[in-house]
Formats: C-alpha cells, sequence, structure tokens
C-alpha cells in the first residue's frame, strides 16, 4: 500500500522536534550543527535505518528501510517503508518529497510531511565508503544512523556513537531498530512493542 502522506509517526515528530525547528531560515543561517558534505549521486539508493534516538513515535518500528531517487524536477524523492509491531504486520510504504536547501553542500535537507509543513532533515556524516549516514537536527533530540545492510559490526556501530556524541547528542538515548527476527530482545535493541 502506497500513501501519499507521512505516517502519523512523523507528524508526531513534529511536535517532538518543535515547530521553531521548521521555520525556513533565511540566507546567512543555518544548522548549528556541524553539516557533511553529501554527493548527491551517491547518496541516491536504499538506507536501513539502525538506529534512533529513543523518542515516542518510532516505539514498534520494524524493518525502516528508506529509498532516495532523484525527482524529475530535481528533488528528492523519499520512498519510506515500514512494519509496526512485528514482522508479520503489513509492510506500509509512504512517498515524501525532499529537497536540498541550496548553499549548504546537500546536506540541509527538508522533507514535506504534510503540506505546507516540512521538516529540516541533516546529514551529519557520510562514510567516506558511503556505507554509513547520521541524520539529524538542530536542537539534537532526533537522530538516526544509516546503513546500506540491514546490520552492522558492533565496532561500526560504536564508532558512529561515538561520532553521535562529538557532535553533542547524549548516546545513551540510541537504541537499534529491529532489522532481523534474530534481533528481537537483544541488549541495545528495541523491541519493545514488537511480538516475535
Amino acid at each position: 500500500m502506497t500513501r501519499r502522506i507521512a505516517p502519523i509517526a512523523a507528524v508526531l515528530a513534529l511536535i517532538a522536534a518543535g515547530l521553531g525547528g521548521c521555520v525556513d531560515l533565511g540566507p546567512g543561517d543555518g544548522p548549528r550543527v556541524p553539516l557533511a558534505k553529501v554527493d548527491m549521486a551517491r547518496m541516491y539508493g536504499g538506507w536501513y535505518l539502525i538506529a534512533t534516538a529513543k523518542n515516542g513515535f518510532e516505539k514498534g518500528m520494524v524493518g525502516p528501510y528508506d529509498v532516495y531517487s532523484r525527482r524529475p524536477d530535481g528533488d528528492i524523492r523519499d520512498d519510506f517503508y515500514v512494519r509496526r509491531g512485528g514482522f508479520q504486520a503489513p509492510l506500509r510504504h509512504y512517498v515524501l518529497h525532499d529537497w536540498v536547501r541550496p548553499g549548504t553542500n546537500n546536506a540541509h535537507w527538508r522533507v514535506q510531511i504534510l503540506w505546507p509543513v516540512n521538516l529540516p532533515f541533516l546529514v551529519l556524516y557520510v562514510d567516506p565508503d558511503d556505507r554509513y549516514a547520521i541524520f539529524g537536527e538542530d536542537n539534537r533530540k532526533l537522530g538516526w544512523i544509516y546503513a546500506r545492510r540491514a546490520t552492522i559490526p558492533d565496532t561500526d556501530y560504536q564508532a558512529l556513537l561515538d561520532r553521535l556524541q562529538a557532535l553533542g547528542y547524549d548516546r545513551t538515548r540510541f537504541v537499534e531498530f529491529v532489522q532481523t527476527p534474530e534481533q528481537i530482545g537483544q541488549p541495545g535493541v528495541w523491541s519493545e512493542g514488537i511480538v516475535r
């Protein structure tokens, strides 16, 4: 099932992020967190959501996956796939419209949740081999680790948490999403609300 609007979770993200962060910044203004330099051609494709700063609206998400592609107008098509509550739940598909703010090295994205509301989505890090990316926002309450594979080595995960901490995030707030059935109930994996 494809939905043209974001899940209710994304709408709740508006509240969690604070509407003040939704105001478009004028020229010369910018986010306080340091941003990555992003090669959009390499950024396109599929990304698994590996971890998140624990919050109320992503509870129970299973196998979250994003696919970024170039829209005919040059903006970004964001196809988001997720199950809720377990691997037996139906796969939901949401199509979002993202775009890049000029002059930000392709790192300050806007995500249109519901017209006319759009949220900042900042690319904080992309590793040199394009295996991992970190997204976040200015107040450092919301953040995500993305990877090209559904699971990553623990040493890499810890290094990404170290990077988040260096950016001013509280690394202890991050939990891994369930991407495989074997992860359910494992330490550090957000299994709450997920049925085997």
